[in-house]
């Protein structure tokens, strides 16, 4: 007779968030998206990451600067991303998002190859787009980058009246 399978510690977690920033990331869109993270992660609010861990990813590890002013450090290194449930790209000024690093391209095209989910969060869309990981579904950008979104891409049309979308 076998013995019983071991029973996994209480708090290994369910979920596992990598998160790219653009440069001049918005900083609203980033706290408030790890502070759900943040909430969802621990009962209580004890902020352990119990549930959920997040992590900031970076081609260089230098850190990032955001629309603000403020700079986030960075966590780790891209690497394989199949080692995340779910990748979120958070975009922010326009300007910058042409600027993403080659390895930060490659990356993000590593992670839809290996089917890990992607999230635009701001102008992440935008940098989706860019990647050619687009293709064929919709997304929600920002009533405010509505028309830049239709002036800067064909084929999609965004969705502006919803707070997020799920294609797929």
């Amino acid at each position: 007779m076998q013995p019983p399978a071991p029973t996994p510690p209480q708090n290994e977690e369910r979920l596992r968030v990598g998160i790219v920033l653009t440069r001049r990331f918005t900083i609203c869109a980033f706290a408030n998206f790890v502070d759900v993270l943040r909430l969802a992660a621990d009962e209580g609010d004890r902020s352990r990451p119990i549930l959920c861990r997040w992590k900031v990813l970076s081609h260089d590890m230098q850190p990032i600067a955001s629309s603000s002013g403020l700079s986030v450090q960075p966590d780790e290194r891209l690497g394989d991303p199949a080692r995340f449930d779910y990748i979120v790209v958070v975009g922010g000024l326009m300007e910058e998002l042409e600027k993403v690093p080659p390895e930060t391209t490659a990356f993000l095209r590593r992670a839809a190859a290996a089917q890990v989910p992607l999230v635009g969060v701001c102008t992440g869309a935008f940098v989706l787009h860019r990647a050619g990981l687009m293709n064929g579904y919709r997304c929600c950008v920002s009533w405010f980058h509505h028309n830049d979104f239709l002036e800067n891409f064909e084929g999609i049309t965004p969705v502006s009246d919803q707070i997020f979308v799920v294609d797929r």
